[in-house]
């Protein structure tokens, strides 16, 4: 790994100043960038340009609600996160099962969104709830709907000069829910599938992640539940968004079939 400067800003007005005038890499809890800086897992991103500190930014640690919105900071740890005492259980259900207690003291929120791996475990979440980032620069702020901002494996409408600067996730009477992350463990490992259910009053909401590059979030599929389909025919409509492949990980007919059953649980099981 090469040698890299590293710029630490006092504050968050400096850090924007600092990513207008070079081409630099945020780094908060290193996680995912020290993978990919020391090629471990596999990881074969270039990780080349210099950094800029910013887990000290104030900021960056905002953790609140209001009465639409629970907003968290990009620079809130993981286990931040699962302190909050307003934050709900389907949301540190999700976190709880992310990595190992020592890393989750040190990841960030926005990092694991921001580098938006097709397992990252908190894309489910934010998709399932129609969550938000709001993204800033020098010369202003920008709020996208995720499935906006995430627009492949990897890949994220982010510029070169912005940060991300806080989620927004809407608040919901969520009535119950039903989370299951499948991998060779039970955490601190990559999702083979990971899946969340949620029961609303007026609406039933699903996201699966790790299967497709892209999360899979189908509203009209959901109208079949909300419909009252026939499960065979809600499985086999969900079964036609599949876009896996074999990998190191798990092979595509392991994590279909997974995925299968893990739908069937829900609707059969869970919202009865």
């Amino acid at each position: 790994m090469k040698d890299f400067k590293s710029y630490w800003p006092e504050d968050l007005e400096e850090a924007l100043d600092l990513m207008a005038d070079h081409h630099l890499i945020p780094l908060a809890g290193g996680t995912d960038l020290m993978i990919r800086a020391r090629h471990w897992q596999g990881a074969r991103r270039n990780f080349k340009r210099d950094v800029i500190l910013i887990s000290h930014l104030k900021g960056l640690k905002v953790l609140e609600e209001n009465e639409a919105f629970y907003t968290i900071g990009a620079g809130v740890t993981q286990a931040e996160v699962l302190k909050c005492s307003f934050l709900p259980d389907y949301i540190k259900e999700v976190v709880s099962l992310m990595a190992t207690p020592a890393i989750r003291n040190a990841a960030t929120m926005g990092g694991n969104v921001v580098n938006a791996a097709s397992v990252a475990d908190l894309l489910p979440l934010l998709y399932v709830t129609d969550s938000r980032v709001v993204l800033a620069s020098k010369y202003g702020r920008r709020t996208l709907a995720i499935e906006k901002f995430v627009t492949g494996k990897y890949q994220t409408q982010i510029k070169p000069d912005e940060l991300l600067l806080a989620i927004e996730i809407p608040k919901y009477k969520v009535l119950k829910y039903y989370y299951k992350k499948i991998g060779q463990r039970k955490a601190s490992i990559l999702s083979k599938i990971s899946f969340l259910g949620l029961h609303l009053k007026d609406e039933d909401r699903l996201a699966i992640g790790a299967l497709n590059d892209l999360v899979i979030r189908s509203r009209e599929n959901e109208k079949l539940i909300q419909n009252k389909e026939s499960i065979d025919f809600i499985t086999a409509s969900y079964h036609k968004l599949y876009k896996g492949h074999d990998s190191k990980r798990s092979t595509r007919a392991y994590q279909e079939k997974i995925t299968d059953n893990l739908l069937n649980y829900w609707l059969q099981e869970v919202l009865l």
